[in-house]
């Protein structure tokens, strides 16, 4: 296998979020006007710039043997960790501020308002318009109103 064959399977990865990334920006741009947050915007622009670098760092080291001739394996390992170290860092940022702009989005949905059903629970509702009231169930006696007596049914004599 060539080296440019394995790069370009090793790349595979990469292109997957790359896309992963434009999808998010285009989305998130659009979402712009129903509470996304620009923090997502700004994720998916980090995640694209540093996906795009390390697909590009990936294809310069395919070529490692021709420039670093004359470096000792520390020297390479620095370069390795300059590099790899900021393209890590970029990516922790971007999943970072989606997380963040996932977390904002969410709260600014929540507005605050009146409830749904603002009487207490068992209260009774009003007449809509064109409906008779409907009189609750069991009426409570106001204290200005007298309590009626209750009825005894008449009681029954056994015979003798």
């Amino acid at each position: 296998m060539t080296p440019l064959t394995s790069t370009v399977i090793e790349t595979i990865p990469r292109v997957l979020l790359l896309v992963v990334g434009i999808l998010g920006m285009v989305f998130s741009i659009k979402g712009r006007s129903r509470g996304v947050s620009g923090l997502m915007v700004a994720a998916f622009v980090i995640m694209i710039v540093t996906t795009v670098v390390s697909i590009a760092w990936q294809f310069v080291v395919m070529n490692l043997s021709s420039w670093a001739d004359d470096l000792s394996a520390s020297e390479i390992r620095l370069i390795f960790m300059g590099v790899g170290i900021p393209l890590d860092a970029g990516a922790v940022l971007s999943w970072l501020l989606v997380a963040v702009g996932v977390v904002k989005s969410g709260r600014s949905l929540r507005q605050p308002g009146p409830a749904p059903y603002p009487a207490p629970a068992g209260y009774p509702m009003t007449a809509q318009p064109g409906f008779p009231a409907q009189q609750p169930v069991n009426p409570q006696p106001s204290p200005q109103q007298p309590i009626p007596p209750t009825q005894q049914p008449p009681t029954q004599q056994p015979p003798s």
